[in-house]
């Protein structure tokens, strides 16, 4: 009995001495392996084809929510060349309110020949949409290893919706 004792006291010992070690007690000290860093825009992204949507949406929100929710169609690209792990970037931009918006697309090996960029939702108060109608524009840019450049830039309607 007392051999177990003995034994389960190291234990107790030893997991008590690793916790210690790994925790916050000690600055500097981690038994955690560092997780490989991911090499984003690298390689290279050549777009063949694209298609941009015309009209961006605002839309009342309902039950008397005093908000607009933006509606902005994905963007469809397809890859002429895609290699290593590079960035599309969607951006819409409403200069009469002073909004910009843009969603960053990290591409990599699972990226199959087309893609839908989309751009995440936001919302807009009763006092920033004064009017029916706003011109706006979506842009398309990529991010690789040869640098920054825009793909694609269309001016839109940015129609509200009551």
């Amino acid at each position: 009995m007392e051999g177990t004792r003995a034994v389960t006291t190291s234990v107790i010992a030893v997991m008590l001495g690793v916790t210690l070690l790994s925790g916050p007690l000690v600055p500097g000290v981690t038994l955690a392996t560092e997780p490989e860093p991911i090499a984003l825009e690298t390689g290279n992204v050549t777009v063949s084809e694209i298609e941009m949507p015309e009209e961006v949406r605002l839309e009342k929100g309902s039950y008397g929510a005093a908000s607009y929710y933006l509606d902005a169609p994905p963007v469809r690209v397809e890859f002429a060349n895609r290699t290593g792990r590079p960035t599309l970037v969607y951006e819409l931009t409403i200069q009469e309110v002073g909004y910009t918006r843009t969603t960053n697309h990290f591409l990599d090996d699972s990226t199959g020949g087309t893609y839908e960029l989309t751009l995440a939702s936001d919302t807009f108060t009763d006092g920033e949409i004064e009017r029916k109608q706003y011109n706006g524009t979506v842009t398309v840019s990529k991010r690789d290893g040869s640098g920054h450049g825009v793909v694609a830039a269309r001016n839109v309607t940015i129609s509200v919706v009551e």
